[in-house]
Formats: C-alpha cells, structure tokens, sequence
C-alpha cells in the first residue's frame, strides 16, 4: 500500500458500530483501517503498538472511557484524535484534549470526508508537533500541572499526574486498570509499601508508600488519624472520645478506627468545621 494513507484504528464497544464506520472508511481512498478494538485498555494498547495516524474512538466505553483513553496515551505516540458518540454533551470536554473533531453517529460518507481533509491538513510533520504540543498543554490545563512535568510524566508507564487528583489507578489481580473515585473511598490502612483501599462495594491493594499516597488526596476530605490510617471525613458516623487524649471513629458496618492522639486534635477541628456531605 503507498505511505501516504493515512493509518486508522476504530475503538468501540459495539461491533456492529465498529464495522459500520469502517465500511464507510474503506471508501476513501486515503485511509488505511490498521486496527480496531472494544474497550480502553485494548485501545491504549493499539496504540502503543500499531502507532496509527489517526484515533476514531467512541466515547461511551467499559471501564476507562474515550477520554481516559486519549489522556492514558502516551503523546510520542499520539494519534489525531477524532470522537464518535451518539451524545453531543462530551463534545466540549473533547475539544479540550485537543481532538481533531467530534462526530455524532452515525456518521455518514460525506461528514468523514470532512474529517479526512481535516486531517490530512494537520499531518505534515510540523503540524504533527505542533499538535503534540497542543495537546500538552491542553492537559496542563486540566491538570494543574506545568508542562515540563508532564514531560518528564511521558518517561513513565504511571497515570496521567495531577495536581489534585479525582480518582485513584488502581491494578487488579488480572493486572488491568481499575479507576477508583475518591469519594467512594472510605477509608486507608497501610502495611509497609502497601496500602489497603476500603470502598463500600470493594477493597484494593495498592503498592504505594503512605506518603506519596496521601500527597494525592484532598486534605480538605481525607484526614491520617494515625500513622497508618487516613480516613474519609464524610465517612464518619460519630466520634468516641477516650482516655489519654484519644478516639474511636465510628464509620458504620462496624468500621471502627483508633485515632492516635497525635492526630485527635485535628480530626476534632476537621469534623467541627466540616459543611454537609
């Protein structure tokens, strides 16, 4: 096949949307269908590997969503990102991670042409970089971090660093991915470089120091109430005073923590200040 046509990968969950969209390529002569996959991960992994010039990914996916797939990416190997949704309200979070365009299914013949000559105008190697770039600090942005950090982020295999992080990357027993929201955390015990995430549905083992980990957190909800444990403020039931200037949170199901007394004073000033859940 020549070098000029434009490689593709399709991500979907439907495989009927999958084959729909790729018939519809398969009629302009410039693209090149290299791949498809139905979930995240296997996205990520594609891309990775096959390093396609183009993206087309549904935005609706199980597990890690289109978003988190773009984010998850690794920007040396960055496709041209276009969005296929049946939803237009994701199309400005889109266009945030500097997507070449957003599509609504389903997408006839004559939209992707569109999209095609809007790719091609964006794939000499300038304007290759000049995306990148762009998408770098579209991610600045959304993080909170400065651009040379995340630079230095790209030398890893770790999620995508933020300045204050909303969901905690967790790997599972099968070693895939799971996005833990932290306001679904309850509560945090550590045992040396491993940490224990307690969730209302499941508990993750995570092998992560305290430190770094509570660095992650908002202190404004989650508070250490002891060398090893750090709780979720809104979590708590009612507080049992002791002797020796310590405590017993009470989360519920009982869940009871030890609050050292190294740390009651501050849990006292948290949970009398703290506003409704």
């Amino acid at each position: 096949m020549s070098e000029n046509l434009i490689s593709a990968v399709i991500v979907d969950d439907e495989p009927l949307a999958i084959e729909g969209l790729k018939l519809r390529l398969q009629k302009i002569p410039e693209i090149n269908v290299i791949g498809e996959a139905q979930d995240g991960d296997a996205a990520i992994a594609l891309c990775q590997e096959l390093e396609p010039d183009v993206l087309f990914i549904d935005l609706q996916l199980p597990g890690i969503n289109g978003l988190e797939v773009v984010q998850a990416i690794q920007a040396d190997v960055m496709p041209l990102v276009v969005f296929v949704s049946a939803h237009s309200e994701y199309a400005v979070d889109a266009f945030e991670l500097n997507a070449i365009d957003y599509i609504l299914k389903p997408a006839n013949l004559g939209r992707l042409q569109q999209t095609i000559e809007r790719i091609k105008e964006r794939l000499s190697p300038h304007e290759r970089e000049e995306e990148k770039f762009k998408l770098m600090r579209a991610l600045g942005k959304t993080s909170g971090l400065p651009i040379s950090e995340l630079e230095e982020w790209l030398a890893t295999d770790g999620p995508l660093p933020s300045a204050l992080k909303q969901e905690l990357v967790i790997k599972n027993s099968d070693n895939q991915r799971v996005f833990v929201p932290m306001h679904e955390i309850n509560w945090i015990d550590a045992a040396g470089d491993y940490m224990c995430v307690h969730t209302s549905s499941e508990n993750y083992i995570v092998r992560i120091t305290m430190k770094k980990l509570t660095s992650q957190l908002d202190e404004r909800i989650f508070q250490r109430i002891h060398k090893s444990t750090v709780v979720n403020i809104h979590r708590i039931k009612r507080i049992e005073t002791l002797r020796n200037n310590q405590s017993i949170v009470d989360l519920g199901d009982n869940i009871k923590l030890k609050v050292s007394r190294n740390y009651n004073s501050a849990i006292q000033k948290i949970i009398n200040n703290r506003g409704p859940n």
